[in-house]
């Protein structure tokens, strides 16, 4: 479909709009660079600042990346959750949201999500989450913390519910740097071992044990609320 040409009011939401439309429809596929400011600002009759105000509207939604320099520009994004993330860590904090309602979110929605993994993985589910495991980090750094919180990613995926996944990722990402808040001697040990043991309810397909297993290992993070309670709210839910 051609590009139309814009009206006087909110034009750098109209030029977003058509853009975001051609790369739904894959007109601009991930990796490809958009048309210059220039090109652009000849196609939709508006001035290079609208445009720039629309490319700034998508990179904010993550649809793309802007690279400065000669090659540079927009380019097409492979679209992840990252996006959704920096705008709900946003909502937290303006919020009352604590740790306490994280732990609580979690308690609730990953042990149902790991139950659906226990009926859906695929033999490729499986080998990544094996492969995951194998690949133990020394701790108690970030790599090990993001390790750790990464085989909840690989059991999240293995759900094959693209909403759930988007969902768990979310509250990984807010989750992953609520303890990286932490001194290492704070962290939880969140027992590794745990793992191994729900990734065995996972290959026998036993949704229920999975469920019980995910439940009992999340509840290794309740004691550290007060010590996320002494971070202040400005802070709890940023990106570290």
């Amino acid at each position: 479909m051609p590009y139309q040409r814009i009206d006087s009011s909110r034009r750098a939401h109209q030029v977003a709009a058509q853009l975001r439309e051609a790369i739904f429809g894959r007109r601009y596929k991930p990796g490809q660079r958009l048309p210059t400011e220039h090109e652009l600002s000849d196609v939709f009759g508006v001035s290079r600042i609208i445009v720039r105000e629309a490319v700034r509207d998508l990179e904010k939604s993550g649809l793309v990346a802007v690279k400065r320099g000669a090659r540079g520009g927009a380019f097409v994004q492979e679209m992840n959750h990252g996006a959704v993330t920096s705008v709900m860590r946003d909502v937290l904090t303006m919020s009352r949201t604590d740790s306490a309602h994280i732990i609580e979110v979690r308690l609730e929605l990953e042990p149902h999500v790991a139950g659906l993994a226990a009926r859906r993985a695929t033999e490729d589910d499986l080998g990544a989450m094996r492969g995951h495991l194998q690949a133990e980090p020394s701790g108690p750094g970030p790599e090990y913390v993001r390790w750790n919180v990464g085989f909840h990613r690989k059991v999240a995926h293995a759900c094959h519910n693209p909403v759930y996944e988007l969902l768990m990722n979310i509250v990984l990402d807010i989750a992953e740097d609520m303890i990286l808040r932490l001194q290492p001697s704070d962290r939880a040990d969140h027992d590794r071992h745990a793992h191994d043991q729900i990734l065995a309810a996972i290959e026998k397909r036993d949704a229920e044990q999975t469920r019980q297993l995910f439940h009992d290992h999340l509840l290794s993070l309740r004691p550290l609320i007060e010590k996320w309670k002494a971070i202040p709210q400005s802070e709890l839910f940023c990106r570290v």
